[in-house]
């Protein structure tokens, strides 16, 4: 009988580069932490650790600095504990190909966590600690890892990384908004909304897309407790959306082909 697995599985390390500019696109706070090749390896590292929120397992700034390609092409989990074990003494050995100096800790420490990814929410700290201790602190939010799953692909890996951009802050999510939209309205592509309950829906491009793809993601967080969508049209009288029971349950009778509103929140 197969043994269960100790420690998660890893994702590539080339994966990890390819979506964190897609859960971190521009407009987002400190993006330039988020999304560089530190923090991708930084990442990279809590997986291989095991550092994902509810395994008991942290790491510190510096095992980023230890590691090295030849080490992170090691997954079994017998390979990956006794990294952990050694990446974690008081070793001070040489260490062939690592991937970074020793003194980069620090800007792992105070730029990738403490300005870039902790502020997100995606890694969370444990602060019931000596700042003395040597024992690691920082782990990634269970959320964020799942999205990293090899196996997520196309609209579902879409609607989830749309889903989960709700925990950015609301500038962030302004920004964002407004440069899709921009983009967008150039022809670019259609405008992804994404709804207050996980859900999104693809709108032409246009301006008018553009504003009811603000006024669902932007203007329904900031002014609506629970926002929900009940009806969401584009100008050429296309219907998005519609929600009968809740239409129906707030009293509203929406007849597309006589009366079409832009769109109806509630809350």
């Amino acid at each position: 009988m197969n043994e269960k697995p100790v420690l998660p599985p890893v994702p590539p390390l080339s994966l990890i580069k390819e979506r964190l500019p897609e859960l971190f696109p521009k407009g987002v706070d400190s993006r330039q932490y988020l999304v560089r090749d530190i923090a991708a390896k930084t990442v990279f590292v809590m997986f291989y650790a095991g550092a994902i929120q509810g395994q008991g397992r942290f790491i510190r700034p510096d095992q980023v600095t230890r590691m090295t390609d030849a080490q992170a092409a090691k997954t079994a989990d017998a390979e990956r504990l006794q990294w952990i074990r050694e990446s974690l003494s008081r070793n001070t050995e040489p260490i062939k190909g690592r991937w970074y100096a020793t003194n980069t800790r620090e800007s792992i420490r105070d730029e990738t966590l403490r300005d870039g990814v902790i502020p997100t929410g995606v890694v969370i700290k444990q602060e019931d600690m000596a700042t003395t201790s040597s024992k690691g602190r920082y782990a990634l939010e269970k959320e964020f890892a799942d999205l990293f799953d090899p196996n997520l692909g196309g609209k579902k890996l879409e609607s989830k990384i749309a889903a989960w951009q709700r925990h950015l802050s609301r500038e962030s999510r302004a920004r964002i908004a407004l440069i899709k939209g921009r983009a967008a309205a150039a022809g670019e592509n259609d405008v992804l909304v994404a709804f207050p309950n996980g859900e999104t829906r693809r709108m032409a491009p246009g301006a008018s897309s553009v504003l009811s793809k603000a006024a669902i993601e932007v203007f329904g967080s900031l002014f609506l407790e629970q926002p929900a969508v009940v009806f969401l049209s584009e100008s050429s009288r296309k219907v998005v959306a519609q929600d009968h029971a809740l239409a129906s349950d707030i009293g509203l009778q929406i007849e597309p082909d006589r009366n079409l509103p832009d769109i109806i929140l509630a809350d």
